[in-house]
């Protein structure tokens, strides 16, 4: 076998570790939404009440995702993702001794302080393996890993909760993820691009990538931070990304709760539902990078072929969100769900590629850590204010949809404005200006000096 053969299979065998690591990582986050109603009925709680205490997930979710980003720039990803997994198995250990509200609220609080950074370190982790104009697809594979975790598995979840009880599914994902971080140890490895050895002062990966972006030759080594943030592409991709983490939020949130009081169904059956959506992201994420690539290659500007097909899907997402309270129990419904919660997904693809097309290697990890920062606050807001939505209705059931329909008409107005301001090419363009200016500077300091 020689060395490239090698070094692809290695890749692929990194891709799967980081496939299993989301697909942990989004059971754990759709879990509480699944055990809503047992959880409910147990410790006595509102429906405030608990969309404050699925709200405590992201206390420090943001902020873990932006300083664990920050130092992904300097330990290596492999490390930082094994410690992840081992502390969010732990978190769970409190619940297995004690379960009350406060117990709870300090196991989700810690599992969010350790899932945080888990979506940008895995996609920095799976760049180092992948240049530009390769990464559609295995982005696209790490989404469906999350798909996979978030509903896919979902089946299995409801399952232990009707059977052994909603303690029980917590125990199963936290051996899980105990297992994924065995295997890790032993297959984790960092990738050849981007490390200080791997890419040049133009801060590209490797010469494929060079090719592959021209314009990115003029790169500088590094950006200054608020450039990067400020940008068009970075201001449109957090407010895309913004709206599909609330309609994420909505998903493993609220929606088993909504199937089962406004719709009618069973919680068996509602974890038959939520695969649908699965599915669909399953289908969605590879196809919809597929269609991004080959626009690309027939010339289609990024700006579009990225940006605008990701704000269109949540836009599609957003009205499909905003139609789900008119239906009634049935076909269409189902439909809509699928709709609603699979198409979104792509702008996580697409988000994560419009950065690695603006943001040198070496910022990169920090750039995609203050992103989801941004675009995760959806998640400390959204159940707490849909809490408050239902339990301020007429009926309950009432602000089940008037919740549902309000998180669709912000997500619709969210992708308009993000695909009118994504906008890579004339960012790259602003960047390698300032990257001139500041070689200009640096060169004529040393001869005003000479000439004194």
């Amino acid at each position: 076998m020689t060395p490239e053969t090698r070094s692809k299979r290695q890749r692929w065998v990194i891709v799967a570790g980081l496939f299993f690591f989301l697909a942990i990582n989004f059971a754990d986050k759709a879990l509480i939404g699944l055990a809503a109603e047992p959880i409910m009925r147990e410790l006595g709680l509102t429906h405030t009440q608990f969309g404050r205490i699925a709200a405590s997930f992201f206390t420090f979710f943001s902020i873990s995702a932006l300083l664990v980003g920050l130092l992904a720039n300097r330990v290596k990803a492999r490390w930082l993702m094994l410690a992840m997994a081992i502390t969010w198995s732990i978190s769970q250990v409190p619940l297995l001794v004690f379960a009350t509200p406060l117990t709870l609220i300090v196991s989700r609080v810690l599992l969010g302080a350790s899932e945080g950074p888990a979506y940008p370190v895995a996609v920095h982790a799976l760049y180092k393996w992948f240049p530009d104009h390769e990464r559609a697809v295995p982005s696209a594979v790490l989404t469906i890993g999350a798909s996979f975790g978030a509903g896919l598995i979902a089946p299995v979840i409801t399952g232990v909760i009707v059977h052994f009880g909603w303690h029980a599914a917590f125990v199963m994902l936290a051996v899980a993820g105990m297992i994924w971080s065995v295997i890790w140890l032993r297959i984790g490895k960092e990738g050849p691009l981007g490390t200080r050895a791997g890419h040049g002062s133009h801060g590209v990966g490797d010469a494929d990538s060079l090719r592959a972006h021209p314009s990115a030759l003029a790169l500088p080594h590094k950006i200054p931070l608020g450039a990067l943030l400020l940008s068009r592409t970075c201001i449109g991709s957090d407010l895309s990304g913004f709206a599909a983490y609330v309609i994420l939020t909505m998903s493993t949130i609220w929606l088993p709760s909504y199937l089962v009081r406004v719709a009618g169904y069973s919680l068996t059956e509602v974890g038959w539902i939520v695969v649908l959506p699965a599915f669909g992201q399953m289908v969605v994420s590879p196809l919809f990078s597929w269609w991004s690539q080959r626009l690309m290659a027939r010339g289609v500007s990024s700006r579009h072929a990225r940006g605008t097909l990701g704000a269109a899907a949540v836009v599609a997402s957003g009205a499909a969100l905003a139609v789900m309270p008119q239906l009634p129990a049935g076909p269409l419904l189902i439909v809509a769900v699928t709709i609603a919660f699979s198409l979104a997904s792509f702008t996580f693809v697409s988000g994560v590629m419009l950065a690695g097309e603006i943001v040198p290697p070496a910022q990169r990890g920090g750039v995609l850590g203050i992103n989801i920062c941004m675009t995760t606050l959806a998640g400390f807001v959204t159940p707490a204010v849909m809490g408050q939505v239902i339990d301020h209705a007429a009926a309950h059931v009432d602000g089940y949809r008037t919740g549902m329909m309000l998180a669709g008409v912000f997500s619709i107005v969210a992708g308009v404005i993000a695909a009118c301001l994504i906008d890579p090419a004339s960012d790259r363009r602003r960047f390698a200006a300032l990257g001139r200016a500041t070689q200009d500077t640096c060169l004529a300091q040393p001869l005003a000096s000479g000439e004194q």
